[in-house]
């Protein structure tokens, strides 16, 4: 059976219903993300959402998702402000993504800088992360989001310095690099006290198949000199890739990648 594939729309997640979940009660989807964008509306009516695909669908004769009677268990939304952030071709944003069907439920805010030509994400520094538990039949703190928000951060001056660094495409370097970052992706993780996060090594040897081997790759620079900048987005553009899999991780994934490429 082929796997279905759908990109749910706001609209579509808002009607998720309540859960129980190892005999706790968590509330509806919306009521989860309809104080988030109560306050982002303020600022912004650019909305997006990434959902863990519900485990169980319910399909029609035509083979189309029915979408009024799903449980949204993983939820990533951002706000994304109308502003360039510091940074040519970047906007900021303030995303919010929660988990309930985890060891520990939990919601996460946070603020970074997306790239508008492919949504790829930002974010070198964890005092952008704001992390609360989630517990049944109790409301979310959004307080965070104006602390967020006032945050100028260094994403534009770290932008920038990549962008005028370079990476010397010779076999070399090249053969050094790749060691190196599968090594520290091998080393590296991330823990907020809620559960280690890790880069798979593949997901380190696609990027470098996206920056040395495929030619049809935004990123690809052959044997050209390039910038560190565009070894970043080929790393992030991999996190981007699996969102469709795992939205829950996208702000600790994307501050790794820094760490392992040495930013």
């Amino acid at each position: 059976m082929p796997t279905i594939q759908h990109e749910f729309t706001l609209d579509e997640v808002l009607q998720g219903k309540a859960t129980r979940i190892k005999n706790k009660d968590y509330f509806k989807t919306a009521d989860y993300l309809e104080p988030f964008i109560e306050r982002m509306s303020k600022f912004t009516d650019n909305f997006s959402i990434k959902v863990k695909t519900p485990d169980q669908i319910t399909l029609t004769d035509d083979g189309n998702v029915v979408t009024d009677d799903l449980t949204f268990n993983r939820v990533n939304i951002e706000a994304i402000l109308p502003h360039e952030y510091a940074f040519e071709g970047h906007t900021q944003v303030i995303g919010m993504v929660y988990g309930l069907d985890v060891r520990k439920p939990i919601c996460k805010l946070y603020s970074g800088a997306e790239r508008s030509a492919c949504t790829n994400l930002c974010v070198f520094s964890p005092n952008g992360l704001v992390i609360q538990e989630i517990e049944p039949e109790t409301a979310i703190n959004y307080n965070p989001i104006q602390r967020l928000m006032e945050r100028t951060e260094t994403i534009g001056r770290t932008l920038r310095r990549l962008s005028d660094t370079n990476f010397e495409a010779s076999d070399i370097n090249i053969n050094e690099s790749l060691g190196r970052w599968i090594r520290n992706a091998m080393n590296m993780d991330y823990s907020s006290g809620y559960g280690k996060v890790k880069i798979a090594t593949s997901m380190v040897i696609d990027a470098y198949k996206d920056l040395f081997v495929n030619e049809d790759s935004p990123y690809f620079t052959g044997d050209e000199d390039c910038t560190l900048y565009n070894v970043y987005n080929a790393f992030t553009q991999q996190v981007t890739y699996d969102l469709r899999k795992d939205c829950f991780t996208r702000y600790e994934k994307t501050l790794l990648v820094g760490r392992i490429l040495g930013i």
